[in-house]
C-alpha cells in the first residue's frame, strides 16, 4: 500500500531513512530542511510512503518544484498502480535514486521513454570521512560573501551549460542565480583560493546531523588539472567532521571527476540515475494509461 504520509509517520519515516543514508540524501536532506508535507519553499515536499506489513518501507517525496526523490529498494510491482494513483495530475520536472530504484519507479509511473538533456547514469561514491585524505597544498577554503555572488552565478551556469547540457536561456542564468544566493544564505558553499585568485568551488546539496551530499564542484577550464577540485572537496569536508558529520556521497559526472574523489578516499557504491525533463511530466493514473 502507498499512502499519503501523515504526522504520526515521521518518526518511523526516519527510522527508515536512517541506516539508508547513502542512498537517500536528496529525501532526507529536503525532510531535514523542510519536514513534510509542506508548502512554500521549491524544495518542501508532499510526502508518501509505502507500507508492508505495518511498516514503512519506501518513501516518496516531491518537491513544490516538481523533483521527484525518494528511498523505495523494496518497490514491487504491485505498487504501481497505487503509486499512479497518488500521484496522477502531479507534475514532475525530474527525478534521481539508485539505479535500481530510479527505473523501476520511472517506469512504473510511465516516464521509461520520455527523456530530456540531462539524462544520465553517474557512479555513486561514499566516504566515511574518518577514510579522508586532505590533498596537501597552499590554496586556501574561504566562506562565500556577498561579493563573491557574481562569480558564483556565472560559474554555476557554466557548470549547468557544460555538465547537464542545460540551454543558455534567461530562466536557466535565472536558475544559476537563485543558486548561488541560496549558498550564500545556507553557508553550504565555499571557494578555494589561490592567492587572490579563486580557483574552484564546492558545496553540499542536502545535509543531515551525520551526512553530506557533497556538490556543485567545479573548476574553470583554465585552472584545471592542478588538484584543486579534490583539494576544495576534502578541506570542505574536513570543516565539517568536527560537527559531527561521518560520511559524504556524491556522484561523478566524468572519469576525472571520479579519479579526483577517489584520491581523498571515496569509493564507489553502485550507480545514481538522474533525470531533468525537456518538460514538466504529468502523471497519468493507470486507467488513462491503459485507454
Amino acid at each position: 500500500m502507498i499512502r499519503k504520509a501523515r504526522p504520526e509517520d515521521t518518526d518511523a519515516i526516519w527510522e527508515f531513512l536512517a541506516p539508508r543514508r547513502a542512498t537517500s540524501m536528496f529525501l532526507s536532506g529536503n525532510l531535514t530542511d523542510h519536514g513534510i508535507n509542506t508548502e512554500g519553499q521549491p524544495k518542501s515536499n508532499t510526502v508518501w510512503v509505502g507500507i508492508k506489513k505495518g511498516r514503512v518501507k519506501a518513501v516518496f517525496g516531491l518537491t513544490e518544484y516538481g523533483y521527484l526523490v525518494f528511498e523505495a529498494g523494496a518497490f514491487q510491482a504491485n505498487w504501481t498502480h497505487t503509486l499512479r494513483e497518488q500521484m496522477a495530475g502531479r507534475k514532475i520536472r525530474g527525478m534521481n535514486g539508485t539505479w535500481d530504484q530510479f527505473t523501476a519507479v520511472r517506469d512504473a509511473l510511465g516516464l521509461g521513454g520520455t527523456s530530456g538533456p540531462f539524462d544520465v547514469r553517474q557512479p555513486h561514491y561514499h566516504l566515511r570521512l574518518e577514510d579522508l585524505t586532505v590533498p596537501a597544498g597552499d590554496s586556501e577554503l574561504r566562506d562565500i560573501r556577498s561579493i563573491d555572488l557574481p562569480l558564483l552565478r556565472d560559474w554555476r551556469f557554466a557548470a549547468n551549460v557544460e555538465v547537464m547540457s542545460v540551454p543558455e536561456t534567461g530562466e536557466s542564468r535565472a536558475m544559476a542565480v537563485r543558486y548561488a544566493d541560496e549558498l550564500l544564505e545556507t553557508d553550504r558553499g565555499r571557494l578555494l583560493w589561490a592567492g587572490d585568485t579563486p580557483v574552484a568551488m564546492t558545496a553540499f546539496n542536502a545535509e543531515t546531523e551525520s551526512c553530506v551530499q557533497v556538490g556543485s564542484v567545479y573548476t574553470p577550464p583554465d585552472q584545471r588539472r592542478k588538484g584543486y577540485a579534490r583539494r576544495a572537496v576534502a578541506l570542505h569536508l574536513h570543516q565539517v567532521r568536527p560537527k559531527g558529520v561521518e560520511e559524504a556521497i556524491l556522484f561523478a559526472a566524468s572519469q576525472n571527476a571520479a579519479r579526483a574523489y577517489e584520491a581523498i578516499g571515496f569509493c564507489q557504491i553502485g550507480d545514481y540515475g538522474v533525470v531533468d525533463f525537456s518538460e514538466p511530466q504529468i502523471v497519468a493514473t493507470h486507467a488513462e494509461v491503459l485507454t
